[in-house]
């Protein structure tokens, strides 16, 4: 079952910085097998991000091909992960009151360094100094926002399969 909503929200939704309306179509599929009718076990991807919008937008996006579990902030998705949970892909935003996406990262350095290389991070401040710096010393994937759908879903199913033949900076 999908249950559908429309939301509007004010920010930069252009690439070039002016700020505009964005308007999208939202929703969540609810149930496990949604999109598939075999037993095929499905990609798990955890989402690591504090924004609603952005949390919906992407279940909604990836939820026909994946297992997708979100999370609010960095101290839930290191709790999910020291519990024991594993995925596949780990898609998490930088910027996020609390524990942030690199903060996160350090920590999984130290109790689940496979999963902290698993982290694909996505950002609106792509050109911050310390963004910068901590992109110059790992080489997690970095996706700025607005991220474009296709090529997220793309790069999902590229590095499920263990081919992550896609550049560092989308």
């Amino acid at each position: 079952m999908l249950a559908l909503g429309a939301c509007a929200m004010l920010g930069d939704g252009r690439p070039n910085g002016i700020p505009g309306v964005f308007v999208g179509l939202i929703g969540t599929t609810m149930g496990t097998t949604a999109g598939h009718g075999g037993s095929a076990r499905r990609t798990r991807v955890l989402l690591v991000d504090d924004e609603p919008f952005i949390v919906a937008s992407i279940r909604r996006l990836l939820a026909n091909e994946h297992e997708v579990t979100a999370v609010s902030s960095g101290h839930e998705a290191l709790a999910v992960v020291e519990a024991g949970a594993r995925f596949d892909v780990v898609l998490c935003d930088v910027r996020m009151p609390g524990m942030n996406g690199f903060e996160l990262y350090e920590r999984l350095l130290v109790t689940a360094p496979e999963v902290a290389r698993q982290i694909v991070f996505f950002t609106g401040a792509a050109f911050t100094s310390d963004v910068r710096a901590f992109f110059a010393r790992v080489e997690n994937l970095l996706l700025e926002k607005p991220y474009d759908p296709s090529e997220l879903r793309a790069l999902v199913r590229k590095l499920a399969t263990g081919k992550p033949d896609t550049p560092t900076n989308l």
